[in-house]
């Protein structure tokens, strides 16, 4: 098998879930309790897509404006992007549109759309 390199970020606002999400697919595991990201979190997990070993790199990075200067810096070479809402809230899901998504377009030319 072949390695190949993706790097994936989580995008969102805070407490919508991307430190859940990231859990559950690294681990298989759920915390109702998780403490707010801090800048950002890394981790990898190597899959396998059709015979190919794919290793990902994987982002979360913190939802509070008071970073948003700092997660800029995570984007670069970025092949994709997760988008993350909380269902229950629907401000979540307009910050998608108005802020995170123009984000995505403006700062990662690697993702295609």
């Amino acid at each position: 098998m072949t390695e190949n390199l993706c790097k994936v970020i989580l995008l969102g606002e805070s407490s919508v879930g991307k430190t859940c999400i990231i859990k559950r697919f690294l681990n298989n595991e759920f915390n109702e309790v998780v403490v707010s990201t801090i800048g950002e979190f890394y981790c990898e997990k190597k899959i396998d897509i059709n015979a190919t070993e794919v290793n990902l790199e994987i982002w979360d990075t913190a939802g509070q404006e008071r970073y948003r200067t700092l997660v800029k810096k995570y984007y670069s070479g970025s092949k994709a992007a997760v988008l993350v809402y909380d269902i229950s809230c629907k401000k979540t899901f307009e910050q998608l549109k108005n802020y995170w998504y123009k984000e995505i377009k403006e700062n990662c030319p690697d993702i295609s759309r």
